[in-house]
C-alpha cells in the first residue's frame, strides 16, 4: 500500500468515526431548506436515532445535495420511518481531499455497509 493510499484510508476511518460518534441531537434535522448544513464539499451520513448510519455519501455542496431531494430520505419515507427519527451528519472536507472524496466515501461504505447504500446501488 502506498503512503497516499494509507493516508486516504486513515482519513476515511477518521471521518467515519466522527460520523458515528456525533450525537443524533447534534445532527441536522430534515427540513425544507437545510440551513444548518454547510454549502461546502463534504461527506455526510443519513442517521437514524436508534439504528445509526443508514447511508453515507459525498457532495460538492452539502446543503444543495438535500434541498433537491435524496434517495435515502425517500427510502425512509417508503419504509414509514418517522422523519423526526432521521437526521443528517456532515463533515466538511478541506480542498486537499477534493480529488480523493470518492475513495474516502468508498472506503467508509465498504467498512460500515449502510443498508441504504446497498439498496440504492442495487437500484442503479
Amino acid at each position: 500500500m502506498s503512503d497516499r493510499d494509507e493516508q486516504i484510508r486513515r482519513e476515511a476511518m477518521r471521518i467515519l468515526q466522527v460520523l458515528i460518534d456525533t450525537p443524533f441531537e447534534e445532527c441536522c434535522p430534515l427540513s425544507k431548506d437545510y440551513e444548518d448544513l454547510p454549502t461546502r464539499l463534504g461527506i455526510y451520513a443519513v442517521k437514524h436515532r436508534e439504528e445509526g448510519i443508514l447511508y453515507i455519501g459525498k457532495a460538492g455542496n452539502l446543503r444543495s445535495r438535500f434541498t433537491g431531494g435524496h434517495k435515502a430520505i425517500s427510502w425512509a419515507y417508503v419504509e414509514r420511518i418517522d422523519p423526526d427519527e432521521i437526521r443528517i451528519c456532515a463533515v466538511v472536507l478541506s480542498n486537499e481531499w477534493r480529488r480523493s472524496q470518492l475513495e474516502l466515501e468508498t472506503l467508509m461504505i465498504q467498512t460500515l455497509k449502510p443498508r441504504y447504500n446497498i439498496r440504492i446501488r442495487a437500484e442503479e
